[in-house]
């Protein structure tokens, strides 16, 4: 009896069940046929439920879209950043470019108006390299004795005497600057007519000596040559005197600064022939 009754009450169960599901579901279509709230209500409970998940979802999306298109971004952006760096690079080798050969230019023309007007015989040379501070203040020059350039011949740019030619190549030559100590030069002070000798002192300043202390120099003074060399033409600028004062002999004290920059000379004009009479 027992066995047969089992199956019955498995049955009966299902049936209760089955009629349950039934009438809930016919319960929550009247609800939202009848009552719209209550379908909107069990929507709210849907999507409060499922925000969570949700947000998790769209934050973990929207993080990973944001990684790669960075990274696509700053990969891009590296590459376009060197690019840009080397073409800076470019341009400012190429602007340094024309700026060297523009000052060259101006140099040039300089030297060349100097030429023109200066009634002397004399070629054009480049300073190809310099002697150590320390040994003597000498530079030497592509030009020599097969251009006419021999000792003693003067070396000046357009601003100002620069040295004399001490030694003489076929294709060569040294030349002593003024500021050597062991240079010499007759000058004059352009203001007063005053004479004196010109030394260098080895280093970037320039004296002069056997000028009497009472002597009118005063400091700006502009100091010429005076020819009496017979190196360097009368009337060519030497500098200007920055320190003028009496001395402790009967002689002042008078230091110059050369008018030409000898630190920075490149291009010069050497006088060809000793002893040039005055233009």
């Amino acid at each position: 009896m027992s066995v047969e009754l089992a199956p019955k009450g498995r049955e009966s169960q299902g049936i209760y069940v089955l009629i349950f599901l039934l009438l809930l579901h016919l319960i929550l279509l009247s609800l939202q046929i009848e009552d719209p709230t209550g379908a909107i209500l069990v929507k709210k409970w849907v999507l409060f439920a499922g925000a969570p998940f949700i947000s998790l979802f769209a934050g973990v999306t929207r993080g990973v879209g944001e990684v790669w298109i960075n990274y696509v971004w700053l990969h891009g952006a590296r590459e376009e950043n060197a690019r840009l760096h080397q073409a800076v690079g470019r341009l400012l080798l190429e602007a340094r470019s024309l700026e060297q050969a523009r000052q060259e230019n101006e140099r040039l023309r300089r030297l060349l108006a100097f030429k023109e007007n200066a009634s002397l015989q004399s070629i054009g040379a480049r300073v190809v390299a310099r002697a150590p501070d320390f040994l003597s203040r000498v530079v030497y020059l592509d030009r020599g004795e097969a251009d006419g350039v021999r000792a003693d011949c003067a070396v000046v740019t357009d601003s100002g005497i620069v040295g004399r030619v001490i030694l003489a190549s076929t294709h060569s030559s040294q030349v002593q600057l003024i500021t050597n100590a062991d240079a010499s030069v007759g000058v004059v002070i352009e203001r007063t007519g005053v004479p004196g000798v010109l030394r260098g002192s080895g280093g970037h300043m320039l004296e002069i000596g056997y000028i009497g202390g009472t002597e009118d120099v005063a400091v700006g003074d502009l100091v010429l040559t005076s020819g009496l060399d017979r190196i360097y033409p009368k009337g060519l600028p030497v500098g200007r005197v920055i320190e003028s004062a009496r001395g402790k002999t009967v002689f002042r004290e008078i230091r110059v600064e050369p008018a030409a920059d000898l630190l920075r000379i490149d291009e010069v004009l050497i006088l060809l022939g000793a002893g040039a009479p005055p233009p």
